[in-house]
């Protein structure tokens, strides 16, 4: 019984060999059909390739057009500027290359549609016609026809030109008489200047005008004042005093 049981356990080992020895290659054979996906080490890049990035000639490009258009809008801010300070100077079209009308015009070429440059255009014509009204209140007609020239150069269709005109052509109609002198004559209050500003007061009373005085203070204007009407009969004129450089009066009627 010993005897046979000693010649059963080599079997026993052999088939055991066996099976554990067929166990390890079908394991291996499995690995070998299914390989586990390699998991990539935290400190390497993992490459994306898409077209959704650009690329970093693209970015340089970007960065330079950014760049390009921000000095654009600087050199065209700076113009602005220029013509802002000629448009508050009264420089609105001489000098030519100075000149609130000349930096506008070089904003617009620049940046077509610009707001604060087409805004600063309809100020010059604005201001042109606001000279010209009271240029031609003074009774200084040829100086408002030039004001009102400078305004149609600038810009033809702007709206208060044909206002302007109408204006201008009712002013001459109502103008009597037109009486200019020199500025040092009334500075220093000469007696000839004295005496034509005295002589003035009949057509005051024969007409029933309307004394309109410019004087380049007001100290000058009420002197002005009181000759005309120091040679009225008991009767006070109607009139008013304006700040002008030419010393003047005119004379106003219905």
């Amino acid at each position: 019984m010993h005897v046979l049981s000693a010649l059963l356990n080599p079997l026993r080992f052999s088939v055991k060999a066996s099976h554990s020895g067929l166990l390890a290659c079908c394991l291996l054979l499995s690995a070998c059909q299914n390989p586990v996906p390699e998991t990539p080490r935290q400190d390497e890049p993992v490459l994306v390739e898409s077209e959704d990035y650009p690329s970093l000639a693209e970015l340089e490009q970007a960065r330079r057009d950014r760049e390009d258009a921000e000095r654009h809008r600087q050199y065209v801010a700076n113009i602005l500027y220029d013509g802002m300070r000629a448009l508050r100077e009264d420089r609105l079209t001489t000098p030519a290359e100075d000149s609130a009308f000349h930096y506008f015009n070089r904003a617009l070429a620049l940046d077509p549609g610009n707001q604060v440059a087409i805004d600063g255009v309809q100020e010059i014509v604005a201001r042109y016609l606001e000279l010209m009204e009271k240029a031609s209140r003074q009774g200084h007609f040829e100086t408002a026809e030039q004001f009102l020239d400078r305004a149609r150069m600038v810009n033809p269709d702007a709206s208060g030109i044909a206002a302007a005109i109408d204006n201008l052509q009712m002013e001459r109609e109502r103008t009597h008489s037109v009486h200019r002198f020199e500025f040092v004559g009334v500075r220093n209050q000469q007696p000839s200047v004295a005496e034509s500003l005295r002589q003035i007061a009949s057509t005051v009373s024969e007409t029933n005008a309307f004394v309109l005085i410019t004087a380049p203070s007001d100290e000058m204007g009420r002197w002005m004042y009181a000759q005309v009407q120091s040679g009225m009969n008991n009767s006070r004129i109607r009139a008013d005093i304006e700040i002008g450089e030419q010393p003047s009066v005119r004379l106003v009627v219905q």
